[in-house]
C-alpha cells in the first residue's frame, strides 16, 4: 500500500482519543490535553527547524498534535457550557418543554415496555434555558409514535447524566406527553413515506416478512417478529435491520450506475450521487447514527466502485475526523467503532476480494457482492464477539448466501417507499409500490430461510467470555483476520485460478 494511503490514519487515531479521553474528562483535564498537544507540537517545529528532524516525520507529527490541540480546546468548551447549564444540577420533578431528535427505541427488558430518545431542552417550568440535549426514557405507549423534530411539554424527573456523555441530565418521563404542533415538513414526509411501506408491506408478504420488509429498506423494526430477530441475531444478519452504512452505498450506487448506463457526465454523476445519499437521510430520519452511517456509505461506495484505494482510505479518514468533531460522542459509541471497522473492510479488503474474483472468471457484479459481504463480516466478526458476548460461525456464508438479495430489497424496497408515497392510501401509487414488493417475495424468503436455517444450528453461535478473557479473543480472532488478510493480498488472478486448477485436477486423480 503506498505511504499516501496513510496520510489521514494518525491524525484520526489522535483525534480519536483526545475525544474520547475529554469524554470522561473535566474541563480542567481537557485544558492541559491542549496546552500539551500545543507544547508537543512547538518543540517538533523547533527540532526541525535546528535540523535534528526530516520534514517527513515533522509534518505528521505537527498535524497530529495542532488536531489534537484543537480537538481538545473545542472538548473543553463543550464540557464548560456542560456543566453551566441550569438543568446540569438540577435534581426532582419538573414540567419541560422538548423536542424529539431521534425515533425513540426500546429500552431495558421487552417486559418493562419502556423507549429512550435523545431529545433537546428548550424551557424549564415555562422558563427559556439554553438549547441542551439530554437522554429521555418514557413509556413505550406514550412516547414511541413520536416523530422527530416533534415539540411536547412533558412533566420529567431529572436525574444526573451518565460519564461519558455530553447531556445535560437524564430524564424519566411521568404521564403522556402533550403535543405542541406538529412535526417539520422533513419529518413528516419521513413519517408518511415509512407508514406507507409498511401498509404495502403488510397487503403484498406474510407476517414474518412483512415486518422484517421495512427493517430492511429504512431500519424500522417496530413489526419485526421476535422469532425472526433471534434467527437474524444467530445467523449474524441482524445488522441488516438497522439503517448503515451498506444501506446509503445501495442506494447512491444503483442512481450513479443508471446515470453512468445512460451516459450522464461526471459532474452529473456526483451531483446525483450527493442528492441521493440526502434524499435518503430524509427518508429514514435524520439522527447521529443515520448521518455517520451516510458518511460511511460514501466512503464505502469511492472504495467499490473506485479502483484507486488511494482515495478512499483518506475519505475515511476524513470522515472520521469530521464525525468526531460534529459528535464526539461518537467516539465511545460502539456503532461508530462497527462502521469504521467495516467501512475499513471495504476500503482496504474489498477491492482485493474484488479483483481476486474476477481475475478467476466470477462475474462482476457477483464479485463486488460478495468481496462486500466477506470483507465487512470479517473484519467486524472479532469486535461484535467482544461486544456482543457470541461468535456467530456461520455469519461470513449467511452474508454470503444473503447478499444478492439485500441488495435487489434495498434498491427496489426504496423505490416502493418512494412510489407509495404519492397519491391517495387506495392509489396508483400505493398498487404500484404494492406490486414491487409482492415481486419481493421470493427474496423475502430466501432471507429468512437462510436465517432459520443457519441460526437454527446449536454449533452456529458460541459464547465469548466476559472481561479480559474476552478481550484476548477478540485479540487472537483480529489478530487472525489481519493474517489471512495479509495473506490473501498476495495472491494473484493468475495464482487463484492454478490454486482451482490443481483442486479439480486433484479431484479429478481421486475420482472413479
Amino acid at each position: 500500500m503506498r505511504d499516501q494511503d496513510l496520510r489521514l490514519l494518525l491524525p484520526s487515531v489522535a483525534v480519536w482519543i483526545v475525544t474520547g479521553v475529554c469524554l470522561g474528562a473535566t474541563v480542567r483535564t481537557a485544558v492541559m490535553i491542549a496546552v500539551g498537544a500545543a507544547l508537543l507540537g512547538l518543540a517538533v517545529a523547533a527540532m526541525w527547524c535546528a535540523g535534528r528532524l526530516r520534514w517527513g516525520f515533522t509534518g505528521p507529527a505537527l498535524i497530529c498534535a495542532l488536531l489534537a490541540a484543537g480537538c481538545a480546546t473545542a472538548m473543553a468548551m463543550r464540557l464548560e457550557t456542560r456543566d453551566r447549564h441550569p438543568v446540569h444540577e438540577m435534581h426532582g420533578k419538573v414540567t419541560m418543554w422538548l423536542s424529539l431528535q431521534e425515533d425513540p427505541v426500546p429500552f431495558g427488558p421487552v417486559s418493562a415496555g419502556t423507549v429512550r430518545a435523545r431529545v433537546e431542552i428548550h424551557a424549564v417550568a415555562r422558563r427559556s434555558v439554553p438549547a441542551a440535549s439530554a437522554e429521555l426514557i418514557g413509556n413505550a405507549q406514550s412516547w414511541a409514535n413520536l416523530s422527530p423534530g416533534q415539540r411536547v411539554r412533558a412533566v420529567v424527573t431529572v436525574g444526573s447524566a451518565r460519564p461519558g456523555e455530553l447531556v445535560v441530565a437524564r430524564l424519566r418521563a411521568s404521564g403522556t406527553p402533550e403535543r405542541l404542533g406538529r412535526p417539520p415538513p422533513m419529518q413528516r414526509l419521513a413519517a408518511h413515506l415509512r407508514d406507507r411501506l409498511q401498509r404495502s408491506s403488510s397487503r403484498a408478504l406474510s407476517p414474518k416478512a412483512s415486518g422484517l420488509f421495512p427493517g430492511l429498506v429504512l431500519g424500522d423494526e417496530s413489526a419485526l417478529d421476535p422469532d425472526v430477530r433471534e434467527d437474524f441475531r444467530d445467523a449474524g444478519l441482524l445488522h441488516l435491520t438497522a439503517v448503515s452504512g451498506a444501506n446509503f452505498a445501495l442506494v447512491c450506487g444503483a442512481v450513479i450506475f443508471a446515470l453512468r448506463l445512460g451516459g450522464a457526465p461526471p459532474k452529473v454523476v456526483v451531483i446525483a450521487g450527493a442528492l441521493s445519499i440526502i434524499g435518503f437521510v430524509v427518508l429514514v430520519r435524520p439522527s447521529p447514527s443515520v448521518l455517520r452511517a451516510a458518511m460511511m456509505g460514501a466512503v464505502g461506495l469511492l472504495a467499490v466502485l473506485s479502483s484507486r484505494r488511494v482515495q478512499a482510505l483518506p475519505a475515511l479518514g476524513g470522515a472520521v475526523i469530521g464525525g468526531l468533531v460534529w459528535w464526539p460522542e461518537l467516539a465511545r459509541a460502539p456503532g461508530f467503532v462497527l462502521s469504521v471497522v467495516a467501512t475499513a473492510g471495504l476500503v482496504v479488503v474489498a477491492p482485493g476480494v474484488r479483483d481476486m474474483l474476477r481475475a478467476a472468471r466470477v462475474p462482476g457484479g457477483v464479485a463486488e457482492l460478495v468481496a462486500m459481504a466477506v470483507a465487512a463480516q470479517v473484519t467486524t466478526a472479532p469486535m461484535i464477539a467482544y461486544l456482543s458476548g457470541t461468535l456467530s460461525l456461520v455469519s461470513v456464508v449467511a452474508n454470503v448466501a444473503v447478499a444478492p438479495v439485500v441488495a435487489v430489497i434495498g434498491i427496489v424496497g426504496t423505490a416502493a417507499a418512494l412510489i407509495g408515497g404519492i397519491g391517495g392510501a387506495q392509489g396508483i401509487g400505493m398498487m404500484a409500490s404494492e406490486l414491487l414488493i409482492r415481486a419481493m417475495a421470493p427474496e423475502m424468503w430466501w432471507m429468512i430461510s437462510c436465517a432459520e436455517r443457519l441460526g437454527s444450528a446449536q454449533w452456529a453461535v458460541i459464547e465469548i467470555p466476559d472481561g479480559w478473557s474476552g478481550l484476548a479473543v477478540a485479540t487472537g480472532l483480529s489478530a487472525t483476520v489481519v493474517a489471512a488478510v495479509a495473506g490473501a493480498r498476495r495472491i494473484d488472478g493468475d495464482g487463484l485460478r492454478r490454486a482451482l486448477a490443481r483442486c479439480r485436477r486433484g479431484l479429478a486423480r481421486w475420482a472413479p
